[in-house]
């Protein structure tokens, strides 16, 4: 079974009720999120709700990673490459996207394109198409 990371928007279409979201977290024993997910996530939550998702990550056995010296010298590689060669990627997800190699994690992500795009490191599990998962692909083994 790999080991992965969820990126922020397989985290909130799960809080969202989306079967596919949920099917696709709970295949994995061994997850992490980057503390920026976990940022994006909780600052659009109030107490209870916050209460709600800690408990939720523990329960899922997801694990939360804060950048250290590593995974900021990564990061600052794969944007300071990307500024050179578009397209241009966002520094959040540069940290999380060193976050994953850092910890030889698979990103499991809805947009693959703010990680350099689909492909061996990148996995997009579904789209969600006017509030609709599709294309769902099975979870891996």
């Amino acid at each position: 079974m790999p080991l992965v990371l969820f990126d922020s928007n397989i985290l909130i279409d799960n809080l969202e009720g989306h079967a596919a979201a949920v099917i696709e977290i709970m295949n994995y024993q061994d997850a992490i999120i980057s503390s920026i997910s976990w940022v994006e996530i909780a600052c659009k939550m109030d107490h209870a709700a916050l209460q709600g998702f800690k408990a939720f990550l523990t329960s899922a056995g997801i694990r939360v990673v804060h950048p250290d010296d590593d995974i900021m010298e990564r990061a600052a590689v794969i944007r300071g490459r990307s500024l050179l060669v578009p397209p241009k990627l966002p520094l959040i997800d540069c940290i999380i996207r060193a976050t994953a190699e850092a910890n030889g994690r698979l990103v499991i992500t809805r947009n693959p394109a703010d990680f350099g795009g689909e492909g061996p490191l990148v996995r997009v599990p579904y789209e969600i198409v006017n509030g609709v998962a599709v294309n769902i692909k099975p979870p891996l083994p």
